[in-house]
Order: C-alpha cells, then structure tokens, then sequence
C-alpha cells in the first residue's frame, strides 16, 4: 500500500455503522381508520335501535311511543359513546405517530451529524497523507503534525494513523549523505521529518515519568495520560530507524523484522504487552538496549544481527516464548537478574530458545528474584501474569538449548 493509496481513502476502515442508512418516511394517518370509526358508530346506533325496537313489540299505545323513544335515545347514547371511544383510538394513533415521527427525526439528525464529522474527518486526513507525498520538507512536517492531531481528538482512527506514518517509515531512506550540496540538504531535510515521524509515534507511547520528575525514575505506568494512545501495533518492518528512542513506551504488538537501527536503539523499560519481533533487525552504530523490558506472549529475535557491542537485556522480565535462533551477538549479551516466567501461556509456542551459552534455571522456592538495584524494579508482582508465580532465571549454561 502506497501513501497515494493510503491518501486517497483506500484500504481505510474509518467505522461506518449501520446508522447510516436513510429514515423511512413516516405515513400519514390512513382514511380507511376514518372509515372504520364511523363504520363502528354507525353498526353501534344501528344495533342497538333494533334490538330496543324490538322489545317494544309487546306494548301498545303510549307505552309504546315512550318505549320507542327511550330505544332511540339508548342508541343515540351508545353510538356517541363508541363514537368517543374511536375518536379517542384515533387520538392515540396520531400521537403515537407524532412521537415516532419525532424519534425518527432525531435518529435522522444524529445520522447527518455522524455523517458530517466523519465526511470531515476524512477530508482533513486525506488532506494531511497526501502533505506526506509533497516534494517539500516543511509540507511533509505540516501532514505528520496534522495526522498526530487528528489521532489525539479521534480514538476510532488512531490506529490506521498510526499505520499511516509507519508505512512512511518504511519508505527507504539512504544512510548515505550527497556530496552536492542541494542533495546534501534534501536529504538532512528528509532525514529531520523521519526522525519527528518517529518522535509522533513514540511520544504517545510514552507511560513513564523523566530523571528529572523522581530520583527513583522509571516510574509506575501511567496509561490514564490523555496524550498516551493505548493498544497501539506498530509495524516498522524494513524500516531505518535514526536514534530510536522507546524508552518506557508501552505498545500492544510491535513488528521491526528487518529494520535497521542506526545510532541508539534504547527500549529500556519498554512493554510490550502482545507479540514483538525483532527477526533479521540489524543494529548499528550501537547496541540493542533492552534493560528491564517486559516481553508478553512471544518475542522473537531470530537471526537479528546485534552487532560488535553487547546487547543489554539485564533485569528484563519473558512471559512467553522466546526465540533467539542464529542471532548475532559479537559483542555479547547479558541476562543479569532477566527472569522468565516457567509456567508460561503456550499458545503462542512451546519452547524458548536462548543464545548460545545461556539457558534457563527454575527459581527455587526459597530463593529470592535478584534485582540490580530497586529503581531498575519498574514491574512489580501485582504486574505479572495471574495463576503462575514460578520463575526462571536466565543463566549461563548449555550453548543454544532450547527450554521447554
């Protein structure tokens, strides 16, 4: 999918609902009720004088005058009676109508609101993802600021924003710097939107405090922020990431199969609460920093390239399966006080596969989770898993055994 493509409104699930479909027109109140009411006054008199006429039968004279006229006067009064009664029956229904007729046109004015904000919407996005394809630098930061601000006031389409700027990371990018001094400046603009499409992204990811807000930073989540965007997936597979900064971010799935990390790739502290993947990421010019993160279900970093320097998972907490197949550790990596929960949920896989020369020793039950130091301690026992409190600790051991 192009950004042409994601501009133009295809392959966008904007939440359409059913309500928009149009109001039946109400009907008016039918004569055949008209008719039918006087039919029933008319059947009522009627009956009613015949059967009275008839008891007169037996009387003569002056009774039977009397007797007649009383008849007439019964009918008379039975009719106006059953004439009220469906003139009452007729009230009912053109009120009933009235209030239907009402309903149906509030139902009808919150549909054309609904319709008017999302035609909207999708005006004003459609107009910021095609800035995205502009040949000027300045164009393309106005598009980013202005999707990030349509994602922040409408939680329905975060998400495909979301996917919208990802997909501009993953457009390629040249590491390599133009000698000529108009391409020179292209470029270093170009790599200024980049590097601000990553901080839109990681900025509403961000659940933690700062060093300067406590000593005892990291602190505790805090997803009630309104700037933070919960359940978020990220999928920056192929992408070159500059001085990736996912520092205490918290994200629901995350896919990096095949990006390259230039510079800083620090997730210390980061959560990932679904699926991660790393496989075939390649880290330069740093290190694959993973200092106390938390790893869901399955995490996944076969065959990454870590590069020369040691890659930091100290103090990291694996809920699930782990795969570190043919990844490249020339500089090394260290599990110092990494835990894995033993009795993990295996739905995503069976085994954990560790790099070569570590492996996996079952907590023993007097014996206590080592710690670095307690501000590295971000993920307290009431964060973990529920139904399990039996633990790993990552040791070295037997080079790449799986653990089962």
């Amino acid at each position: 999918m192009t950004l042409g493509n994601v501009a133009a409104g295809r392959h966008v699930n904007w939440g359409w609902s059913d309500m928009q479909k149009p109001a039946q027109r109400v009907r008016p109140i039918s004569w055949w009720w008209a008719l039918l009411a006087v039919a029933l006054v008319a059947s009522a008199v009627a009956v009613s004088m015949v059967v009275m006429l008839a008891e007169t039968e037996g009387l003569h004279g002056a009774q039977r005058a009397t007797a007649r006229i009383d008849a007439i006067k019964t009918a008379l009064t039975i009719g106006a009676g059953t004439g009220g009664a469906a003139a009452l029956l007729l009230a009912l229904r053109r009120q009933w109508l009235s209030e239907h007729t009402h309903v149906r046109q509030e139902a009808a004015d919150t549909i054309a609101e609904f319709d008017a904000r999302e035609r909207r919407i999708t005006e004003l996005y459609t107009a910021a993802a095609g800035q995205l394809a502009s040949d000027s630098a300045p164009v393309r930061l106005a598009g980013l600021y202005a999707l990030e601000r349509l994602a922040q006031d409408h939680l329905d389409h975060r998400q495909t924003i979301v996917n919208v700027i990802c997909a501009y990371l993953r457009m390629p990018f040249s590491l390599t710097r133009p000698h000529a001094e108009d391409a020179a400046e292209t470029w270093e603009q170009e790599r200024v939107v980049r590097v601000t499409a990553q901080d839109i992204l990681t900025s509403h990811l961000f659940v933690g405090g700062s060093r300067g807000d406590d000593p005892n930073w990291p602190l505790n989540p805090s997803p009630q922020e309104p700037k933070f965007w919960a359940g978020m997936e990220l999928d920056l597979s192929g992408a070159t990431l500059l001085d990736f900064e996912f520092t205490g971010r918290r994200v629901e799935m995350a896919t990096f199969d095949e990006a390259r990390f230039i510079g800083t790739a620090n997730f210390a502290h980061a959560e990932f609460t679904g699926h991660a993947s790393f496989d075939k990421a390649q880290f330069d010019q740093g290190h694959g920093h993973f200092l106390s993160a938390w790893f869901g279900p399955r995490v996944t970093f076969i065959g990454t390239d870590f590069g020369s320097e040691q890659a930091v998972f100290k103090g990291a907490t694996f809920t699930g399966m782990v795969l570190f197949r043919e990844a490249v550790l020339f500089g090394g990596v260290s599990f110092e006080a990494a835990r894995g929960l033993a009795d993990f949920n295996r739905s995503w896989g069976l085994v954990r596969q560790w790099p070569d020369g570590w492996t996996e020793r079952t907590l023993g039950a007097d014996e206590r989770m080592p710690l670095l130091a307690p501000r590295f301690s971000r993920w307290p026992e009431s964060n973990l898993p529920p139904g399990s409190s039996t633990w790993a600790l990552i040791v070295p051991g037997s080079a790449g055994r799986p653990a089962n």
